[in-house]
This record gives C-alpha cells, structure tokens and sequence, in this order.
C-alpha cells in the first residue's frame, strides 16, 4: 500500500523527498532461497509506531510510504520513475526502512540461475569450477518474504535521481548470517562462486551520501525499543533540527540513559565521508530555517508610538 505526503514544500522548484519502507509482517511460507532454507523472520509489531514518527520527523517532505514490501527495488524504481515523469529538481532525498537487515555472507546456486547460463558460460564454468550467483552479498534489508536488497544497490538507485545530498536511516539488525563452508561432492579442487558485481560509488557521488545505521556491526535491535523512536526523542518528533555529524553521539547517548538494561546497549553507527566541512552546516531532519528578512516596519511603528505615548502620560504626571 503506498500513502502519499505532499508535506511542506516552499514554492521554489527543488522538492525534498522521503520514501519510507516500512516491514512489519513476514510471510515465511513464501521464503525467498536467496535469505536461506532455514531461516525465519518474525513479525515486527511497532514497526507501524515507526512509520507514525518518522511521518513527523520528516513532514518538510514530500512522503511516499509503502509498507510489507517484498520487491524493494521496484518500490525504490517506482519513486525514481514518477520524479522523472514530473521533471522535479530534488534536493534531499532520504530513505528509510524498519525491518530485518542482515549482513549477507550465504551464496546460494539456483537451478535458474544454470538455467540462465550460456553454452559458453557453462562450458567455463565447468572447467575452471566457478559459478555465478546473484545473491546481494554485505548490508542487506530483507523483503516480507525473505528477498534481499544490498544498502550498496540502494546508493546506486538513489542517485539516478541527482540530488543534492541522501540520507539513509536503516532501522534493523546488522547481525552475521555466515555459516560454515561446505564443500560440493568428493573433489579436492576448489570451487569458486563469483559473487555478484559491487559497481564501485564514484567519489563526488559517495561525499553526499549518509547512511545511519540503527545498530552496530553483527549486533541486533530491539523491535520496542528502535532506532526511529530514539530518533523521534532527540529531534522532538521533527522539531529539533540536530546537526547531522552529531546525530549518532545524540540518539546513542539517549539510549545510554534509558531505564531499560537492553535498551543502554544499543547503540547506532553513521557512515559518513567527510572532507573538510562539507556535512558541517548540515542539520537533519531540516536545516534551521534562518531570518534575513528586515525588522517589521509595522512593530517597529508601534513600539514607537507605545514610547512617545509612554512619554505623554510621563510628562502629564509631572
């Protein structure tokens, strides 16, 4: 289901714009091969409650909201392609998505994915023993039915929209799915797999672009106790606008002081590339809105009046 925020947007021609996924529940029956044959993901109550501040956090944006999606590359091309049918010139772009997250490190060979290979390819593949697979290896979210999408694909899709910066909130585990190396039938050669290609982020590109992790490397969140409430508790639902290189020493010295023992143990990462002050005037979720306007002529008048009457009732007394 996609809900739609036209938010509060000045009336120059730059829009900033959010898209927030949000995966509350997971349907195993449906468990894509690419997460793994024998994992399982639960359901996720206060992911709504997530959506709901994040909403106020970001109300400056034009939001697109979708919720319990599976195919999270299509929901992002889906943004990409209506901004370019509306021709609109973006400024800040920021993504969010409240779910699982893994950091991916199982490859799987499917039948497909032979089936897919050419008479060239099989032949090399046979004879120098390596496979190709597609799996999205690294940072991953995961999809209602257990599809994985790389945080490396999302930079790559975010930025066919040429903003001029992108925010990433990631508010979901960060835990290792690593399991034991198997070895395929009786062979002592090696058999190698080639991952799927990471095409590298050019430099100018990856200097605008911050990702906020909700939790450390190889560590797991708490569903009740998530990064985007944390978020929505140091900016005042929105209405704090914090600068963005201090974002994470914010929501992490918040969870320092939670009463809950869990909770103290959470802890957020930025990726950030800094190059002289290039995020220093930076403030999210808005930048402060700053008054160059001149003094009100009208309250400068009456002040004046209110003194000259001051000094006529002054005078009277006398």
């Amino acid at each position: 289901m996609d809900d739609k925020n036209d938010g509060d947007q000045n009336s120059s021609n730059v829009v900033d714009i959010a898209l927030i996924l949000s995966n509350e529940k997971y349907d195993t029956s449906k468990q894509d091969h690419e997460s793994g044959p024998t994992r399982r993901f639960e359901n996720l109550p206060h992911v709504p409650h997530d959506v709901k501040m994040l909403k106020k956090m970001l109300r400056r944006y034009i939001i697109t909201s979708v919720v319990d999606v599976d195919d999270i590359p299509n929901a992002v091309d889906e943004l990409i392609e209506e901004c370019k049918n509306k021709k609109c010139k973006i400024g800040r772009v920021h993504f969010h998505f409240s779910g699982h997250g893994v950091h991916n490190a199982k490859i799987y060979l499917t039948p497909e994915d032979e089936k897919k290979m050419s008479d060239d390819e099989r032949h090399s593949a046979m004879k120098t023993k390596t496979r190709l697979t597609k799996t999205p290896v690294g940072e991953c979210m995961v999809g209602s039915s257990g599809t994985l999408y790389s945080v490396h694909d999302l930079k790559h899709k975010l930025l066919e929209l040429k903003p001029t910066t992108i925010t990433i909130t990631l508010d979901c585990c960060r835990s290792d799915s690593r399991s034991g190396v198997a070895t395929r039938g009786q062979s002592k050669e090696l058999e190698v797999i080639m991952m799927k290609e990471n095409i590298a982020i050019d430099q100018e590109d990856q200097e605008k672009i911050v990702v906020l992790y909700g939790a450390m490397d190889g560590h797991s969140t708490l569903d009740s106790h998530s990064f985007t409430k944390e978020l929505s508790k140091v900016t005042d639902e929105g209405r704090i606008n914090i600068p963005i290189l201090d974002l994470d020493s914010k929501v992490n010295e918040s969870w320092s002081k939670n009463d809950s023992p869990v909770a103290k143990t959470q802890r957020c990462k930025a990726d950030i590339l800094k190059v002289g002050d290039n995020w220093k005037h930076f403030h999210w979720p808005n930048n402060p809105v700053v008054d160059t306007e001149p003094l009100n002529e009208t309250k400068t008048k009456k002040r004046n009046a209110s003194e000259v009457e001051e000094e006529k009732l002054s005078k009277k007394a006398k």
